[in-house]
């Protein structure tokens, strides 16, 4: 069983629970998702079943687009509304101020974390010493915003917004951001990632849908996954060469490969000065 499910993440639960869960109905240890959703998001969430957990680097820097509300003149310590209030103001910003400004928030750049991540100080989580009361100090991390728009005022205090960014962007961060750049404070008051990659929220199936029974009918297989990678398709002789750790000679530029034998995917390949080398291996069992 070899595959990813496409998840549609209800708020109010881990990433890592939503694992738990499908590993229990598929009946198979090996589970993982491919990347995390905070609990107070929604939205796309791939969860790669048996071998295809190994894909994770494939897909680690993959374009991620959010609809982000974002509620003005409040702070909280996890920059949503989940966390604790640590400061408000009356300070709302107009959509003709927020217009001037989203443009500097354009491009390639240093941003700092919330202090409740996973990101990892001195060995330890950084959101389990924020739990614990303690200091955090996060380093900057390089990360892009392709796009961002606003959307609508949804309330008196709270306006909607599309985000197109790189992976490891925080959208709680980019909303207390905006909140300083505009003058105020701003908090994450809901949370929808509505793409992955080539991965859409209209190509999920939400996590209540799925049971024991059908389970297997929502795997998508890796040949429909992979289907835009480049890829070599391989003889036999060529399967039992690349899986003894020899190289196998191909005239094709360098670059990783998606391997096939008979139509179906059998491992990731490298080629380097016209060799050909197993990467990560996706054989069925």
């Amino acid at each position: 069983m070899i595959g990813i499910v496409l998840v549609n993440k209800p708020s109010g639960i881990t990433s890592s629970k939503v694992v738990v869960k499908l590993r229990y109905m598929a009946k198979i240890k090996r589970v993982g998702h491919l990347g995390t959703l905070d609990p107070l998001a929604s939205g796309v969430l791939p969860v790669c079943i048996g071998k295809a957990t190994r894909l994770f680097d494939l897909f680690l820097k993959k374009r991620k687009t959010y609809i982000a509300h974002i509620e003005f003149g409040k702070l909280t310590d996890s920059l949503d509304i989940d966390g604790n209030v640590i400061e408000t103001n009356n300070i709302i910003p107009t959509e003709e101020q927020i217009m001037d400004v989203l443009p500097t928030f354009i491009g390639e750049q240093e941003q700092v974390p919330p202090i409740y991540s996973s990101k990892v100080v001195a060995g330890v989580r950084a959101y389990k010493l924020a739990r614990e009361g303690k200091e955090v100090e996060l380093k900057p991390s390089l990360i892009t915003i392709y796009d961002i728009k606003l959307l609508e005022k949804i309330n008196e205090k709270t306006y909607s917004f599309e985000i197109s960014c790189s992976s490891g962007t925080y959208i709680r961060s980019i909303a207390r951001d905006l909140g300083y750049k505009l003058g105020t404070l701003g908090t994450i008051s809901k949370l929808i990632r509505t793409k992955t990659g080539n991965f859409n929220l209209s190509d999920c199936v939400d996590l209540d849908e799925l049971n024991e029974e059908n389970i297997k009918d929502n795997i998508i297989p890796l040949k429909n996954i992979l289907k835009d990678n480049d890829r070599i398709e391989l003889t036999q002789q060529q399967v039992t060469d690349l899986f003894c750790g020899k190289t196998v000679s191909v005239d094709l530029p360098n670059g990783t490969y998606v391997l096939y034998q008979n139509n179906e995917v059998v491992g990731l390949g490298a080629v380097n000065d016209k060799n050909l080398k197993l990467s990560t291996s996706l054989k069925e069992d």
